[in-house]
């Protein structure tokens, strides 16, 4: 049986833990103060409209953890929420997960989300048994599209028109790793 953690320790300032709804104040201010810049690539921001919705999202990701179909980690700098990393889905017959993930603008270009994609891919693959992850990504979205390349992910490939963003389709690019992979690195 696969058992995900509830916290991670990437670094002695920088740990990932699952969300609790007395956390939606502080990521719905982060959501909120990032609106504008997340917005290009990212299509749930209408459905965060409110503390509450904040706080009924955090309960379905509770949910989803106890039924092993997915949660969501809250990335801590130094006891700040600075963004997130999800696990979207799980498919436990073939033990394969999907991990999206956003980081508040005034965070980029310093490493923080390669170290904590890093530290849930290392988990999921050692710890927890899976045999796969895989990560997909707006194909023009740089920042994102880097994370899986700095981490030795192969490029799968495109879809085409994947992803509907408000007003436009986005392609999207996959990118996976195996365990047998992940040792190799």
């Amino acid at each position: 049986m696969v058992q995900i953690p509830d916290a991670v320790r990437v670094e002695p300032s920088l740990l990932l833990r699952i969300a609790r709804p007395e956390d939606a104040k502080e990521l719905y201010s982060l959501v909120e103060k990032n609106r504008v810049y997340l917005r290009e690539w990212l299509p749930w921001l209408d459905d965060a409209e409110s503390i509450e919705d904040e706080i009924d999202f955090i309960k379905d990701q509770q949910k989803r953890a106890s039924l092993k179909k997915g949660c969501l980690f809250l990335i801590e700098l130094e006891n700040d929420i600075v963004g997130t990393v999800s696990l979207n889905s799980i498919d436990l017959g073939n033990l394969t997960g999907w991990i999206g993930y956003w980081l508040d603008k005034d965070h980029s270009g310093r490493g923080i989300m390669t170290k904590s994609v890093a530290a849930i891919v290392d988990v999921l693959l050692v710890s927890c048994g899976f045999n796969r992850i895989v990560i997909e990504v707006g194909e023009n979205n740089p920042s994102s599209l880097a994370i899986p390349k700095r981490m030795g992910f192969r490029n799968e490939g495109t879809s085409l028109e994947r992803l509907w963003m408000y007003d436009r389709w986005v392609n999207s690019t996959q990118f996976a790793i195996t365990a047998s992979e992940w040792e190799k690195k």
